[in-house]
């Protein structure tokens, strides 16, 4: 079966040695064009999809086409609903960055709780301020999870932990439930699956019925969170701040967008280049599924089969 890995996926070096020995041509870097992107698996019956985006037209260009493998557990970067039209089985990663993400979201959170980020400018710039930067504590807060897969589940631990009060709302709540979550949690943080439901999910509506002490965190995915909205409401410091890891149009290299620069630069907002995901044990986990995937398609057998 021909396999192509076209993009470059940061996994370990002997993952990578075991992907090459099972014969799949594993790319260096990550190509800039659709051209090139099309050149690299125009003969592929399996994919992988890590930082490019699979189009209708890169399905169509690629006739023998069986499985598109997200290097990742988002998939929104994939057009499933047409690769299943078309007979082809997407599959995902969806384990191996939970922890990671759960804990880089408690880091956002008290980063904000805190006020880290004007407390480090301030000692920076030769003051102390300690009165003056009085922050929350997450003991007997009220915590709302948008979103209760694996991440939801790590994130709940952390903050019972923390002593906080934790509910949540998934794909089976309704939008009375969402409404009522996000009005009533004073920390609120989304962990949800982008999709079309989930899109735009917290929109100014929603957004504008937060606490005005609340804390909102987004460590899935930007769209899920009416970015224009969200920034206005920091502006008008209507709640305590955000910690953002993810964002509207993020960039694949380069500098962020202007809208992107202009969260980042507010006093309430902390925020990372969608690094949430990103340390040395994810790397290792995630070599591993992929591999197991890949694996499962060659006997037959495909696991974490992505519903369109």
């Amino acid at each position: 079966m021909n396999i192509v890995i076209p993009d470059k996926i940061h996994i370990p070096e002997d993952c990578v040695r075991e992907l090459q020995s099972m014969g799949i041509i594993v790319a260096k870097d990550t190509p800039i064009s659709t051209a090139q992107i099309i050149s690299r698996i125009k003969d592929a019956e399996v994919i992988t999809a890590k930082y490019i985006d699979i189009t209708k037209d890169m399905i169509d260009a690629v006739p023998n086409l069986k499985y598109i493998v997200s290097a990742a557990a988002g998939y929104d970067s994939i057009d499933v609903t047409y690769a299943k039209a078309k007979g082809v089985t997407v599959v995902n990663c969806p384990t191996h960055h939970s922890v990671a993400v759960a804990e880089h979201s408690i880091a956002l959170l008290l980063g904000v709780a805190r006020n880290t980020k004007t407390a480090n400018a301030c000692m920076a710039n030769g003051e102390w301020d300690s009165p003056l930067l009085t922050g929350v504590e997450l003991h007997g807060k009220q915590a709302g999870l948008i979103g209760y897969g694996t991440i939801g589940l790590h994130i709940e631990k952390l903050l019972t932990g923390f002593g906080a009060n934790v509910s949540f709302v998934n794909s089976r709540s309704n939008a009375t439930e969402v409404d009522t979550l996000v009005a009533e949690s004073d920390i609120l943080i989304v962990c949800a699956q982008l999709n079309r439901q989930t899109r735009h999910l917290l929109n100014d509506r929603r957004l504008s019925s937060m606490k005005s002490g609340a804390i909102l965190v987004n460590v899935s995915r930007g769209a899920i969170v009416d970015q224009t909205a969200l920034l206005k409401l920091l502006k008008g410091q209507r709640i305590r701040g955000a910690g953002l890891d993810v964002f509207e149009n993020e960039p694949l290299f380069g500098a962020p967008t202007p809208q992107i620069m202009e969260l980042a630069k507010q006093p309430n907002v902390l925020t990372t280049p969608h690094i949430g995901y990103n340390t040395e044990e994810t790397a290792r986990r995630l070599g591993q599924e992929l591999i197991a995937n890949i694996k499962a398609i060659l006997d037959g057998t495909p696991i974490n089969i992505v519903s369109a």
